[in-house]
């Protein structure tokens, strides 16, 4: 069997493999698993590049549809895997730690299979959706991600969890819907399902195909206005929290733009505008209520909805015509992924010990947990772009791609990123300096001194992965937009 089979269907298998599983031997299991699956995509990352691989299972029930399934990979699914993979394993092994009955913020009892059997399921499901073959194929993972987040966000049963689990399940599912109906029209039309089958569409059915798997995008990545079930969604344990925003669901709505960006070639101008439009008034509003944020998750949450504004953005700036600002938005897929996930971490850790995430109560966290203000550190310079930071490189390409138009509205676009940027790091600099110096307070001081060796060493691991995306990222990002 191939590595990339492999990959995919670890972390499924391993899912049912969890459920028999009694007290913290789920979390060993699942550690173990998703570190076997991070290898094998560095091994299978190794071996195929700078080729692209596609191999199809013969499924002679599908042949009536002219559907092949299969697995496929190319530069932009290994950035995608890299990022699902690691983040999974780092989070997954995290756990063993946090989902435990000493966490200070929330005490997690037994049985904990159900907590792993939905992550393990949850990597399997993005690792489908990076690696399908078509659309259609696609669209089975994509909902599986919806399921797996509307579980594991109600997972401790309170009522807030369970209300927002579904909120966040009933709005993802909206835009799955859309998904079906546009990959729909797009069989009647032209008899595939193919990502590239887009460019043989009439223009007509192109608007409305594009538009349906845009509006299914923006539900997933929560783009305004249907960006209100992510804030929510924070009631989630943070691990969840940190994998829901760093590598799993929003993410995929981002990957499914960019893959129909770099698949087909004939897209009308409307829809590059369209997406530029969307995204960036989704930066601008999430910035803005950065400043109405006590919560350290919810500041977070909004933070990803505007950088996952970014993603888009660039790949608008991509269906203009700018190779730089294409890069851009792809580029910032990883840089972002590694960095909001050591950012999560950071202050799951440090919830874990004082029991809050308020940034009213937590002062002076510098002299009592410098492990935890270091990884915060890095992860808010990365997340603001300061350079020599990931968050700056691919930031810096979607702000030269916007002057690079050389229109009203990418001149107006950047002048507004400029001003989004500077109003995120004025911030992020008041917030970090707030909780990190002085003296400690009271829940600082009092915080739990015992940390579990799984925090430490993910959180170590991730600021190096947050420091060096950029190295990872680029030589994909080179085969990607080579001449």
């Amino acid at each position: 069997m191939n590595l990339l089979s492999l990959i995919l269907l670890i972390p499924l298998l391993g899912s049912i493999l969890i459920i028999p599983l009694k007290g913290r031997q789920a979390g060993v299991l699942a550690s173990f698993l998703t570190f076997i699956v991070f290898l094998l995509t560095v091994l299978n990352v190794i071996k195929t590049f700078p080729k692209s691989e596609k191999i199809y299972l013969d499924f002679s029930f599908f042949k009536w549809l002219n559907l092949e399934f299969g697995v496929f990979n190319d530069p932009l699914t290994s950035i995608m895997l890299i990022l699902i993979t690691a983040v999974g394993f780092f989070v997954v092994f995290y756990s063993y730690g946090y989902i435990s009955p000493l966490n200070k913020d929330h005490a997690y009892y037994e049985p904990y299979r159900t907590y792993y059997f939905f992550m393990l399921l949850f990597i399997g499901a993005m690792t489908g959706v990076v690696t399908a073959t078509n659309l259609l194929q696609l669209f089975f993972f994509w909902e599986t991600t919806t399921l797996c987040s509307w579980a594991l966000i109600s997972y401790t049963k309170e009522k807030k969890a369970l209300f927002s689990g579904f909120k966040a399940y009933m709005m993802t599912h909206l835009g799955g819907l859309c998904f079906l109906v546009a990959i729909a029209l797009m069989y009647v039309e032209v008899k595939s399902f193919d990502f590239s089958s887009i460019d043989l569409l009439k223009v007509s059915t192109k608007i409305v195909v594009f538009f349906l798997l845009f509006f299914a995008a923006m539900t997933k990545s929560a783009q305004i206005p249907l960006f209100t079930w992510l804030p929510d969604a924070m009631v989630a344990p943070t691990p969840v929290s940190a994998y829901l925003h760093a590598a799993a669901m929003v993410k995929a709505g981002v990957y499914l733009i960019a893959r129909l960006y770099l698949s087909t070639h004939t897209n009308p101008e409307i829809l590059a505008y369209l997406v530029g439009t969307i995204a960036i008034f989704t930066i601008i509003v999430s910035v803005v209520l950065y400043y109405f944020q006590e919560d350290l998750k919810k500041l977070f949450a909004y933070s990803t909805i505007g950088h996952l504004g970014y993603i888009f953005l660039g790949v608008s700036f991509g269906l203009m015509g700018s190779k730089t600002g294409g890069g851009g938005g792809v580029f910032h897929i990883i840089n972002h992924g590694f960095a909001k996930a050591l950012l999560f971490l950071s202050v799951g850790s440090i919830a874990y010990c004082t029991g809050t995430k308020n940034i009213k109560e937590l002062r002076g966290l510098y002299e009592k947990f410098p492990i935890f203000s270091l990884a915060f550190l890095v992860g808010v310079f990365a997340i603001v772009g300061i350079p020599p930071f990931s968050g700056f490189w691919s930031k810096f390409m979607i702000f030269i791609a916007a002057f690079e138009i050389k229109n009203i509205f990418g001149i107006t676009v950047g002048c507004l990123l400029i001003l989004e940027s500077i109003a995120a790091f004025c911030w992020y600099i008041l917030v970090g300096n707030k909780i990190l110096f002085g003296k400690p307070s009271e829940k600082v001081a009092f915080g739990l001194t015992k940390i579990p060796i799984s925090i430490k060493l993910s959180l170590f691991f991730l600021i190096i992965m947050s420091l060096i995306s950029p190295l990872i990222g680029y030589p994909f990002l080179n085969m990607i937009f080579r001449s």
